[in-house]
């Protein structure tokens, strides 16, 4: 009986060593984030990478007191209203802001391939959230006719926006070598909230977004791809983005994401 009773507290001892060293391995593997129910004020906070050159996503700044909210939020325009049937054909690749577009329903047609934290360089490199290849290289098999780009928000703080332009070129080459009918449409920057672009020192201010504006809205012309502009509803007197647009002066809340969309809707549907 005590032989018996040892060999069973041996062999306990050793499946609760295994259970152990497993949950060591475990804690070396990225652990992820699951996204909240959108609140009014909801937002999807940008993940640091470990791509070289990468700038990590602003922490909330202080809040900023409210200001009055656009009184609309469908730009009235000769081709109507947005109907967002005309993303069927479409495929989103881009960051924390239009994961929040997907995960929140505000747009609900077409395929997104994003991924919080995507930069161009990782586009190339890492998959889409619930993916398993590259995310360029998911382009092949969609049969997509249009690929709408939103880059550039983890990218403020690179030394060299000459660098930066030159691999989004290289990306657009990269989409049209898997879909070569495809039409491009690349998605500018929001500004950032006054409060945050003065406290900010990681590269993410509103001067640096308007440059990176100018560039990405000079190489679509230079490329043959279609420069999606910001609604005019997201720039306050001074070019800010309304206080009352963000939680932490950068990511957009629900309303404003409505707007957005409804926005690049209709640029699409223009196009």
């Amino acid at each position: 009986m005590k032989r018996l009773i040892s060999s069973i507290l041996a062999a306990a001892f050793i499946a609760g060593s295994v259970m152990t060293a497993g949950c060591k391995g475990a804690n070396n593997n990225p652990i992820d984030i699951p996204t909240p129910e959108p609140a009014a004020t909801s937002v999807v906070v940008t993940v640091p990478t470990d791509v070289p050159d990468f700038t990590e996503a602003p922490t909330p700044g202080p809040t900023e007191q409210a200001t009055e909210p656009p009184e609309e939020t469908v730009a009235p325009t000769a081709s109507g209203v947005p109907d967002q049937t005309v993303f069927d054909d479409a495929v989103f690749i881009g960051n924390s802001l239009f994961v929040g577009l997907y995960s929140f329903g505000v747009i609900t047609h077409g395929k997104f391939l994003t991924k919080v934290g995507l930069n161009v360089n990782t586009v190339f490199t890492d998959p889409a959230d619930g993916g398993t290849v590259p995310i360029i290289d998911e382009l092949k098999t969609g049969g997509y006719k249009k690929v709408i780009i939103h880059l550039g928000l983890n990218e403020l703080g690179w030394p060299s926006y000459t660098t930066y332009i030159a691999k989004y070129s290289d990306l657009l080459d990269a989409v049209w070598e898997r879909i070569p009918e495809a039409k491009i449409f690349v998605v500018g920057l929001p500004p950032v909230t006054k409060t945050y672009s003065e406290a900010s020192t990681n590269g993410i201010n509103l001067e640096n977004v308007n440059r990176m504006n100018a560039l990405l809205e000079e190489m679509c012309a230079r490329k043959g791809a279609v420069y999606v502009d910001v609604p005019a509803s997201f720039y306050d007197a001074e070019g800010y983005l309304p206080a009352n647009a963000s939680a932490d002066g950068v990511h957009m809340n629900l309303e404003f994401d409505r707007i957005w969309a409804d926005h690049i809707t209709l640029k699409v549907m223009g196009a």
